[in-house]
């Protein structure tokens, strides 16, 4: 899984993450494959500990042309997000900052839609460039052995899983890639 970044000119997504806001927005492209010929564009919403994530499938040729600032298509979309996200990355002269890449296991169960994913060899580059490249120049972002758990859901944890989470000997924190990855430099 890849994802690639945007952050305003003065990184004010970057210094909200890293001074704890309460409020904070992410934007990024992400793909499975670097052959992928389509491309979500995503807007990460938090306020607290609630996170609302939206989502555009966009042609690779638009993702491309995000990655050279042009987000004029997005004015022609239809979608109220596309609209949201043009004038968000406008306004905020919003440029494409790094590229996160990790392996990921991910596990979904109905009731409250659960998903627990366990994050691995996650890795980041110092520019935003090669984000369609089968190989880009990334760097570890932490040791090999260590796994990052997430797990999401949206009324209620279920009890049985909330008792197998509480058993495990880990430490909750806020976890931020995208913070990690800026941060290398």
């Amino acid at each position: 899984m890849r994802s690639l970044y945007f952050d305003s000119l003065n990184n004010r997504d970057l210094y909200d993450s890293i001074d704890g806001l309460m409020e904070k927005r992410k934007t990024r492209l992400r793909i499975y494959s670097h052959m992928d010929q389509k491309v979500k564009l995503e807007y990460k919403c938090k306020s607290g500990s609630d996170c609302k994530k939206y989502s555009l499938t966009i042609p690779r040729f638009n993702a491309m042309e995000m990655m050279d600032g042009n987000y004029n298509f997005l004015q022609k979309n239809e979608e109220p997000l596309a609209r949201t996200l043009y004038m968000r990355l406008s306004a905020g002269g919003y440029l494409p900052k790094t590229i996160v890449d990790y392996h990921r296991i991910a596990f979904t169960y109905p009731v409250s839609n659960v998903r627990i994913a366990f994050d691995s060899n996650v890795k980041a580059s110092f520019t935003p460039y090669g984000f369609f490249d089968e190989w880009p120049c990334l760097i570890p972002v932490m040791s090999r052995d260590r796994v990052l758990l997430e797990i999401k859901y949206n009324e209620f944890l279920p009890g049985f899983l909330k008792k197998m989470v509480s058993s495990i000997d880990i430490t909750s924190v806020a976890n931020s890639k995208y913070s990690q990855s800026r941060l290398l430099i």
